[in-house]
């Protein structure tokens, strides 16, 4: 297989060859992060083992190099994974219809082998046997080693620019980005983006909402960054929006979920979800010149948000904080209280306690990473089971991905008590008049 690039690596920590099964698994479930025209891939673990078996035993080309097809052809079943490969929904690309490979990973010898696939007729799929690339590690001497990239034909590479870069691409940045990657000791505080829901759905309806509301770009009226504001809610939107199609999908549910956005600031993410069809409506201490461009079917209110029995939403299904601030780890709090069914999805930006200004506690976690911990656990004390995703938008905290906490689904309960989740709940956060939270053990107000 011809050579078409190598680059050296130095590892004075010792880590490889770990260090590069690491890296190569970053490249093959999160591709995204150096190809910036894709959204995502899709690691498939049903694969159909009847459909590798025909392709790969048998495969032929004529004038490739015999020592690789040999390496193809005796895989083992547990080096196999098949993934998807998501290109952004951008009209400006080529291709921006899915790929599916095949990657076999000989550990014994620091190989990894990607065998693209394509659509045949009768719902077959095909190896696109120009396009097989194989990345491979060597020791050289004492801490050094080489990172090189192989093809079966170098000449005949069909590069579309998106999933299949140029060969020049996968040489200088490809390659230098696993180098860096296979002697990195480094483990993120976070989960990888857009865990929670389909990135191909994401990727689709994001691109339509984008188009869709472009034009608030134009006639934003606020002194904030539109371009900065207008896309980071669309992004939000479609997470939402994703999201709770495929709740509805799972719970067989025929309506649209309604919202309430605490603390809505602008509006835009209220005015969005609206426009889809969701009912609901957003709250805010203050209103925004940009609230009158909206129109009728965007309910927006000035009014301030006090944490009491007054401030409950009991017909509520999702109840919304972006970049609510001080309400953050009331949020989980108002929703327990709100309804059994209520759930709720809240973004951090600034750190906030119930009292004031949020408390780190400890040096080795990010002050970002605890404070999610501080909102997990009030979730958790809510009787929610609460899952944390991260999205993909303009608003980071010193280059973390923003991170979104949501109530999925009540916590089940004790066996025959029939006591609902805020029984449970109101022990351990009592609210007390003028806003106040006694952490106590006096279930004093129950629902």
């Amino acid at each position: 297989m011809p050579e078409l690039g190598r680059t050296c690596v130095r590892d004075p920590g010792s880590v490889l060859p770990a260090g590069f099964w690491a890296a190569v698994t970053v490249w093959v479930e999160k591709p995204q992060v150096v190809n910036k025209r894709l959204c995502g891939s899709c690691v498939e673990h049903n694969w159909d083992q009847a459909a590798v078996h025909t392709l790969l035993p048998g495969l032929s080309c004529p004038g490739g190099d015999e020592e690789v097809l040999a390496h193809i052809r005796g895989y083992q079943e547990s080096d196999v994974i098949v993934r998807t490969v998501i290109p952004k929904a951008n009209p400006h690309y080529g291709c921006t219809e899915p790929r599916r490979e095949i990657i076999i990973r000989d550990v014994s010898s620091n190989v990894v082998t990607f065998v693209p696939l394509e659509g045949g007729s009768g719902g077959h799929f095909q190896v696109k046997e120009n396009n097989i690339y194989q990345i491979r590690l060597s020791a050289v001497v004492d801490d050094e080693w080489s990172l090189s990239l192989h093809t079966v034909y170098a000449e005949s590479w069909e590069s579309d620019g998106v999933i299949y870069p140029k060969i020049s691409w996968m040489t200088n940045e490809l390659l230098s980005r696993l180098a860096k990657w296979s002697t990195e000791d480094k483990k993120s505080d976070f989960k990888s983006t857009l865990s929670l829901i389909a990135v191909d759905k994401y990727s689709k309806l994001y691109q339509s909402l984008k188009e869709k509301y472009k034009d608030m770009v134009k006639v934003w009226p606020e002194v904030t960054d539109p371009e900065k504001f207008v896309y980071e809610d669309v992004a939000i939107a479609t997470y939402l929006l994703v999201l709770w199609e495929e709740e509805r999908s799972q719970k067989q549910l025929e309506e649209k979920q309604s919202f309430v956005d605490l603390g809505c600031g602008n509006g835009l993410l209220v005015h969005i979800l609206s426009n889809e069809g969701h009912p609901g409506r957003g709250i805010d201490v203050r209103r925004r010149r940009i609230w009158d461009m909206y129109g009728s079917r965007t309910i927006l209110e000035e009014s301030a948000i006090t944490p009491s029995d007054n401030s409950l939403f009991p017909h509520t299904d999702w109840i919304i904080g972006n970049h609510s601030d001080e309400l953050t780890p009331w949020l989980p709090v108002i929703a327990a209280r709100s309804s059994y069914s209520c759930r709720f999805f809240v973004l951090p930006c600034c750190f906030f306690s119930f009292f004031g200004k949020f408390n780190r506690k400890s040096s080795k976690k990010t002050q970002y990473r605890e404070y999610l911990d501080f909102v997990l656990e009030v979730g958790d004390r809510c009787g929610f089971l609460v899952e944390e995703d991260c999205l993909r938008i303009p608003s980071t905290k010193r280059g973390s991905p923003a991170v979104t906490l949501q109530k999925r689904r009540p916590r089940p309960m004790p066996g025959g008590l029939g006591i609902s989740p805020v029984m449970l709940v109101t022990p351990l956060l009592v609210i007390q008049p003028r806003g106040h939270v006694t952490m106590t053990r006096v279930a004093s107000m129950v629902m």
